[in-house]
């Protein structure tokens, strides 16, 4: 797993999350445990999509249940 892509996707949601600043953000943490509603979660993805310009189709929004998920979708699109 590329740094780079698990620190991206780290300060994604530290900027949508403030309120886990000095809190780890373990790759294996799911975004429930995270305290991140589905709302967050699509903003999320927007700012995936944004900072890696890459498409996350609408069909594959419900599988991303853990931080791990996105950052192994974002390694198959291959910029990762």
């Amino acid at each position: 797993m590329s740094t780079n892509v698990v620190g991206e996707v780290e300060k994604l949601i530290r900027g949508l999350m403030p309120e886990l600043d000095g809190k780890e953000i373990s790759p294996t943490a799911s975004f429930e445990e995270l305290g991140m509603d589905s709302l967050t979660r699509v903003d999320l993805l927007a700012e995936v999509e944004g900072s890696f310009g890459i498409q996350v189709p609408d069909e594959d929004v419900a599988s991303f249940v853990r931080v791990n998920d996105v950052i192994d979708f974002i390694k198959t699109t291959g910029v990762g």
